[in-house]
């Protein structure tokens, strides 16, 4: 009975032991104690190839390099953020028909995954990374010599599918590394680099497009990209692990082999077609959807929402020109974000661990909850710019500017909150999950810009965003809701996970 379980965790493109039951195999067995001696979770193998047992510095580089590229992606796609005035003089179209190119990409980006994620299951993550970091900066470059605009919206399609994917593959590598009692931390750190990437974009993007070309705000993330993937090639290993299969499969222990050994972690295991549509099954857990759709308003409100309006309304209310646009779309957002990890990722893990010390030892994911409180600050936030917005005859820009960065500080503590807490709570479909979160963000924020600035002009800015605060309050009950009822309900049949089902 044991050993079915095993087996079906790896069909599941699933390679860790989350649940308590879990944490010992064998009646005899001792388990591994972390530092203030409770037992690990998961429980690491005694190889040397297991990413747990790899040093702090090793493993640290990795989320480094893993960050780096969620980062890329977005950051890619946002650059030319300020310059949709150019574009759109360039390809004449108005300024709102210019930004679509973004939304093209966010689009892409939230459902293309769902063809590279189940692969990274299978064949590990290291070729996924390569071959999406690859296409990724030859998109980009061939976007900065498009003359249609129909051609810019091809390559920003094919951009979304593959310069999306680290976004929605990075939480699960992170948990590869490390153990539940870490990943706060380290989550914070990957969930930081995403978030900011279309926050330090249009820093460089408004001043490439007025003083060089809006072309250039395509081919300077392409080679960026380009030069990322010669990194990765050389210092980015395997961190798909099989720690608990029926058959042993081949475990390379050594580095090297898993920088340049490309093959199937279990030769039992192949790709099928049921592990394309195994994200969408992990809809009906309650402990991913709550949380996922509270996160997809909270990064749209919080974040893509300046992004999508800035360069029109900051040029028309303020009289920006594109680099003070860029300025103003990068800066708030940044010292929000900054603010906000500053007092996430770290406080959630200590959350864990207090938490552990008061109840036998158990290390609960709703304990990471805490926190979310302060994901409150995306609403406050968001009436402060738009009641700025309104009144931009008497009130300076600097009151937009504290708005946005008081709305990205709650957007940061709330991404390094869920995606803790989902992944905590389904450990083996990590990837599964991060890919959902990436699909909600994506398909929700997509749309933001074609109804925020009409709304805007039709009921007043402040009336506007108002409702978008409210939409986001709608969602984050239930989910903070999950810290009293999520024990609860993770143990009905329904709800546990699907290597326990």
């Amino acid at each position: 009975m044991e050993k079915d379980a095993r087996h079906h965790e790896v069909e599941d493109s699933t390679i860790d032991i989350t649940s308590t039951e879990q944490k010992i195999q064998g009646d005899d067995a001792q388990p591994k104690l972390d530092k203030h001696g409770f037992a690990l979770l998961p429980q690491p193998s005694d190889s040397p190839g297991d990413p747990l047992n790899w040093s702090p510095v090793l493993k640290l580089a990795l989320v480094l390099q893993v960050s780096w590229l969620a980062f890329l992606g977005p950051m890619a796609a946002a650059v030319a953020n300020p310059a949709f005035v150019v574009i759109g003089r360039a390809f004449s179209i108005t300024t709102v028909e210019a930004s679509y190119s973004l939304t093209v990409y966010i689009c892409f980006a939230g459902i293309g995954p769902l063809l590279l994620v189940p692969c990274a299951n299978v064949y590990g993550r290291r070729p996924v990374y390569l071959i999406s970091c690859a296409v990724a900066a030859v998109t980009n470059i061939a976007a900065g010599y498009c003359t249609t605009w129909s051609g810019l919206l091809a390559t920003r399609a094919f951009n979304g599918i593959f310069g999306g994917t680290p976004g929605a593959l990075g939480a699960a590598t992170i948990c590869d590394l490390y153990f539940m009692h870490e990943r706060g931390f380290y989550m914070g750190i990957f969930t930081l680099f995403l978030t900011n990437g279309p926050h330090v974009a249009p820093l460089m993007g408004g001043f490439v497009a007025q003083y060089v070309g809006w072309e250039w705000c395509y081919r300077i993330p392409g080679f960026m990209q380009l030069g990322t993937f010669v990194l990765i090639l050389f210092c980015l290993p395997e961190t798909l692990f099989a720690r608990s299969t029926s058959e042993e499969p081949r475990q390379d222990s050594s580095i090297m082999a898993r920088l340049f050994t490309f093959r199937r972690l279990d030769s039992n295991r192949s790709l099928r077609f049921g592990d394309f549509i195994r994200p969408i099954t992990m809809l009906r857990y309650l402990p991913i959807t709550l949380p996922g759709l509270y996160y997809m308003t909270a990064f749209g409100y919080g974040s893509v929402i300046f992004a999508t309006t800035g360069s029109q309304l900051f040029r028309e209310f303020y009289g920006f020109t594109t680099s003070q646009t860029g300025l103003m779309l990068s800066i708030p957002l940044l010292i929000g974000c900054l603010i906000g990890e500053a007092n996430a990722g770290w406080i959630v893990d200590y959350m864990v661990v207090r938490h552990a010390k008061h109840h036998n030892g158990e290390k609960l994911p709703e304990a990471r909850l805490n926190l979310l409180w302060l994901g409150l600050l995306v609403p406050v936030g968001l009436i402060i710019e738009g009641v700025c917005l309104s009144k931009h005859k008497t009130v300076h820009w600097v009151g937009s500017a504290f708005g946005m960065g008081i709305a990205n500080l709650g957007l940061q503590v709330a991404t390094t909150v869920v995606y803790a807490y989902t992944t905590d709570c389904y450990k083996p479909q990590s990837a599964e999950i991060s890919f959902l979160l990436n699909a909600f963000r994506s398909i929700f924020s997509m749309v933001i810009s074609f109804y925020a600035i009409p709304l805007g002009e039709s009921i007043g800015f402040q009336y506007a965003w108002l409702v978008f605060a409210l939409v986001n309050i709608v969602f984050f009950v239930p989910t903070i809701a999950l810290k009293w009822v999520g024990p609860a309900l993770r143990q009905k049949g329904w709800q546990r996970p699907p290597s326990a089902s």
